[in-house]
């Protein structure tokens, strides 16, 4: 049997909110800036601090009290006795994995809980809760200072439990990072572990006063000194009612604006937005083209009420529409129930020149003042990205009915971004951003043919640039994933060239560089200055620790292994490879210990599985083996050398069909599959099938010639 390779675990993953770009901040030609310098508003500058909410509270007392009662202020808080709603006991399965998840109470907490019909049983609490409620209720717990989206989300409004958003067509389990983007629209500004994408040293309950009125250092500094302003607008605190149009909207289309695929802006942070600054200033954004107008996600709310006939019409006007037309921010307006909206409704449109459109009894029935206006011009519409949850379609118009039926799904076909902004259509700043789009998408939805669409025009669009490092690094990505190593190469020491700070980056050149048989020497440098800028990064750790491992440092490989795992406890890789390493040295009880701990957080990690099941067979427990070579051949029916593990086993119980079939499925999925043809020759000699024998002992010799048994075998025959 033979021991199994140590996976190669890429520490990055492009995956949920916003991609971040890093670089050096040399500034885009032809995105539209609008100058801080022009802006009156003192706040919005680098080096202004955040002071928090309760600075706020002393002078505005009652827009603070107002505030707490709004969805935005709810939007992430401790799960408490006191704010549970949730029933207890329901399940949910997953049928692709055959997994349950359940809800259960220990001790006055809640948790998820995963299990599996042969004892597999793993337990998240649910620390956290992401979203006000109004439509659902989704849970985060915490480990080692990251966030952890659970599977399960609570949809209020048909007081019931399924699948997170997402999980139904990918189960994350309880592996779903929550990347930087995502808090930043969730809370005010967590201090957040730089580089360490999702680790956070201390995250505030909720969005705050802050998020729309930029950072109050300097605002109030000022008051204190003067509690009032020398002008009539206070300059030292964004206003946004002071704003353009442009401006207020891009103010809440911060977080509520919806693409398939959202960039960074070079030199920008994940929570470095400031309100009075353009939007399209601190991202790019691409949606995939749909023919179907109607079909919308759930933080599309902005750019749907510019569509609508009342926000066209009063453009221009000093009363034109915006967001704060129907919704004050300084007040919560859940519970206000529909007379809350319909009386803005009606402070534009007049009940006696609304009665004078309509000639038929029956329409003016139907506008009175007690009429619900957004049932019928607001339509209530399932969204795409949230099952059983309806949100109000803010694209106000005349509809046939009163709910909108969920559009049917888009046929499959070959994705076309479409880039948000305008200037993404124009300029070759433009083009680089899409070609990243494309990469991203290809690589979040294992789309070959987006990746060779970003790879391209990457390729067009990088060719005088000398600053776009992030769009070097995808390129390099993508090639990688379509297994054009050689060239990925230049794109990666391109992006490296132009920031050797970002450890994502040297880790992606150092795999490269392992790849194409590079100086070891300077492989471990990149692994080494990656880990030397960010410590904390444990997914780095394990593939330097493999590349140590390769290298023959066995002890220096365990020491990263060991450090990955304490650094991120749920780190499956991790515990896998301090097992192998054990394995390797012969101190067999850790090394189960360890395996164990793998399989505990990931039943279904096949490598895992047939190293315990190694262990086992070295230890004269062929039950306990077959059991782990069986396990991973369920886990993953098609890879070779879970088949092959199996195979080997029932060939040294001389249950000779059995290894025979397993060994050849093992062969078929990968010819070049060396101990499989072997042990496949072998069974076939033990068989008496001695041309079988003698044909598969030869291809293994065409692979690997000096391979013993295989030459064994022929001298036999």
């Amino acid at each position: 049997m033979r021991v199994l390779v140590l996976c190669c675990f890429v520490g990055i993953v492009l995956g949920g909110c916003t991609k971040k770009v890093e670089e050096a901040a040399n500034g885009d030609a032809g995105i539209p800036t609008e100058a801080a310098a022009a802006l009156p508003f003192q706040n919005v500058t680098a080096g202004v601090a955040y002071v928090g909410d309760e600075a706020c509270f002393s002078c505005h007392e009652d827009e603070w009290r107002g505030y707490q009662q709004h969805g935005m202020a709810q939007s992430y808080y401790p799960l408490t006795q006191e704010n549970r709603v949730e029933t207890v006991g329901v399940e949910v399965t997953d049928a692709a994995s055959g997994l349950i998840y359940r809800i259960v109470e220990r001790d006055g907490k809640l948790y998820q809980e995963e299990r599996r019909d042969g004892g597999h049983q793993l337990l998240r609490e649910m620390q956290f809760v992401v979203g006000s409620g109004t439509a659902a209720r989704t849970y985060l717990t915490e480990n080692n200072g990251r966030l952890f989206e659970l599977p399960l989300t609570w949809y209020t409004q048909t007081e019931r439990w399924d699948f997170s958003p997402g999980y139904a067509e990918a189960n994350s389990r309880f592996a779903r990072l929550v990347p930087d983007r995502c808090m930043a629209c969730h809370n005010s500004l967590p201090e957040s572990e730089p580089f360490a994408e999702g680790k956070y040293r201390t995250v505030p309950h909720g969005i705050g006063c802050e998020r729309c009125h930029g950072p109050g250092e300097r605002h109030v500094d000022a008051r204190l000194a003067n509690p009032e302003p020398s002008d009539s607008v206070d300059w030292t605190i964004v206003n946004p009612r002071h704003l353009s149009l442009e401006r207020r909207l891009d103010v809440c289309q911060q977080c509520h604006l919806h693409g398939t695929v959202s960039l960074l802006r070079d030199g920008q942070e994940p929570f470095g937005f400031r309100p009075s600054q353009p939007l399209d200033g601190f991202l790019a954004l691409f949606s995939e083209a749909s023919e179907d107008e109607e079909r919308i996600g759930v933080i599309s709310h902005a750019d749907r009420m510019k569509q609508s006939a009342c926000f066209i019409a009063t453009q221009g006007t000093p009363g034109a529409m915006d967001c704060v037309t129907c919704h004050n921010p300084h007040e919560g307006f859940r519970e206000a129930g529909a007379t809350y909206f319909n009386n803005t409704c009606i402070s534009c449109h007049a009940l006696d020149a609304l009665q004078g459109q309509f000639a038929s009894e029956e329409a003016r029935a139907q506008h009175q003042g007690t009429s619900n206006c957004f049932d019928c011009h607001m339509p209530k519409v399932e969204a795409d990205d949230a099952p059983h949850a309806s949100f109000t379609d803010h694209r106000i118009r005349v509809v046939e009915q009163t709910t909108a039926a969920l559009p049917a799904p888009i046929a499959a076909h070959s994705v076309q971004l479409t880039p948000y902004f305008e200037h993404d259509r124009e300029s070759e700043a433009g083009r680089i951003y899409e070609g990243m789009a494309y990469v991203v998408y290809g690589q979040q939805n294992d789309d070959t043919d987006a990746l060779e669409r970003g790879v391209q025009l990457l390729a067009e669009a990088l060719q005088d640039s000398t600053t776009h490092g992030e769009g070097y690094y995808l390129r390099g990505l993508g090639l990688r994933r379509l297994g054009r190593e050689t060239e990925a190469l230049g794109a990666l020491e391109q992006a490296v060239r132009i920031n050797p700070n970002i450890p994502e980056r040297l880790n992606a050149l150092a795999q490269a560089y392992e790849v194409a048989g590079r100086d070891p020497s300077r492989i471990s440098r990149l692994y080494q200055r990656a880990l030397g800028i960010q410590p904390a990064l444990a997914e780095v750790r394990v593939n330097y620790g493999r590349f140590l491992e390769a290298q023959g440092q066995l002890e220096a490989a365990m020491d990263q292994y060991q450090q990955a795992a304490a650094e991120q406890p749920w780190l499956a890789v991790a515990h896998f490879n301090v097992g192998t390493a054990f394995l390797r040295q012969g101190q067999f009880e850790a090394a189960e210990e360890a395996m164990l701990e793998a399989i505990r957080l990931d039943p279904d990690y096949a490598e895992a599985r047939g190293n315990l099941g190694l262990l086992y067979a070295t230890q004269d427990e062929p039950e306990k083996a077959r059991e782990q070579f069986e396990a991973a051949v369920q886990a993953e029916p098609q890879n070779p050398v879970a088949l092959g593990n199996l195979g080997t086993y029932h060939l040294n119980a001389n249950n000779l069909p059995a290894a025979i079939q397993l060994l050849s499925q093992a062969v078929t999925v990968d010819p070049g599959y060396v101990d499989g043809l072997v042990n496949l020759a072998l069974a076939h000699f033990r068989s008496e099938q001695m041309g079988e024998a003698r044909r598969y002992a030869e291809a293994a010799l065409r692979i690997q010639p000096n391979h013993p048994v295989a030459q064994q075998i022929l001298h036999a025959l």
